[in-house]
């Protein structure tokens, strides 16, 4: 970790005027756009929002997978600044644990809502283990993104 620390990308981020906002922004834009998306279709699965076809949420979950490309590009990024504080911070660690069961549920879901929505009414269809993951993986992003600020104070 203290060699990723040393990187030239690493010392940008850290001593830079524009390096870790732009990828502090850019951080935050692809959580909005992930977490925003992801959110409704779990509510959506969940039961709420019935006057939303499952099938018109399938273009905005592929929309969401930028979002996570923008996370994944700037997160990596920033970590490098920090990369031995944030490999051994508790916070940091489960945030990114949740990141990781929030990214898993949504991938199980988008194939599954591609299948079978179509075929679902008023969310009487909807198998009750998939509304349960639906709120899990609410839980999951809220804690993701709660232990993500955290971890500037942790």
């Amino acid at each position: 970790m203290a060699w990723l620390e040393s990187t030239a990308l690493a010392e940008w981020v850290r001593t830079s005027l524009v390096g870790y906002p732009t990828l502090l922004t850019a951080h935050s834009v692809g959580m909005a756009i992930m977490v925003g998306i992801v959110s409704v279709v779990d509510l959506r699965v969940a039961g709420w929002f019935e006057r939303i076809p499952y099938t018109a949420l399938d273009k905005l979950v592929r929309v969401a997978w930028y979002g996570l490309a923008a996370n994944v590009v700037s997160g990596a990024a920033i970590f490098t600044s920090q990369a031995t504080s944030y490999a051994t911070s508790p916070t940091y660690l489960l945030k990114m644990g949740m990141v990781l069961g929030g990214v898993l549920a949504a991938a199980y879901m988008q194939p599954r809502l591609r299948r079978e929505a179509a075929d679902w009414v008023a969310g009487a269809c909807v198998p009750q283990s998939l509304k349960l993951l639906a709120v899990v993986s609410l839980l999951m992003w809220l804690t993701a993104i709660v232990t993500g600020r955290l971890t500037a104070y942790l």
